[in-house]
């Protein structure tokens, strides 16, 4: 979907909108399923350029990082975005100088050269920063064993734990007396 800022001159416009992406789109292997995202917000005028205030709504599941059972998620919260114009970005200033410093609100700011402004991208970011990244199915999760793939929640498994022999080689240099 393409925002027409253009539509906004005059008076502000009332927008809404789904949106449907997929784990592979947003390459989250951890993500199992997303509902369509639904956008309802307000674009309207403000100087330099425009703003869109709105709300974000969706739900899915994701793999939990421990034991791959799915883990249920929901979120519903507010979003806004800022466009310039292009040309109000900052520049060099002399013609030698490469440097620019950023400043926190230059962050914020989408820039336009055209009044239409690709917005599936505004939204996959958005959804990127509240997927979570390492979600637990519970905060004591055990997870899967390393060596037989069992899930450790359910019951115990009877493999041994792996042995590091990194330190055998060490073990000829310590004193026979000596109990640490």
């Amino acid at each position: 979907m393409d925002l027409d800022l253009e539509k906004a001159l005059d008076e502000p416009l009332d927008l809404s909108q789904q949106f449907d992406l997929t784990g592979e789109r947003l390459e989250r292997d951890e993500l199992l399923s997303l509902s369509p995202v639904r956008f309802s917000g307000r674009l309207r005028r403000a100087e330099p350029g425009f703003v869109l205030e709105g709300r974000l709504e969706f739900e899915g599941t994701v793999s939990c990082a421990r034991c791959l059972k799915p883990v249920p998620f929901r979120r519903a919260g507010p979003v806004s975005w800022v466009f310039a114009p292009a040309y109000e970005r900052h520049q060099p200033a002399a013609a030698g100088d490469e440097e620019v410093e950023l400043q926190a609100t230059d962050l914020d700011i989408v820039f336009y050269d055209d009044f239409t402004v690709p917005f599936d991208p505004l939204i996959e970011e958005q959804l990127q920063l509240e997927i979570p990244m390492r979600a637990l199915c519970r905060e004591d999760c055990r997870g899967l064993c390393p060596i037989c793939g069992s899930d450790r929640n359910d019951a115990p498994c009877d493999c041994a734990p792996p042995t590091d022999d990194r330190w055998t080689a060490l073990k000829a240099l310590r004193p026979k007396d000596s109990d640490t």
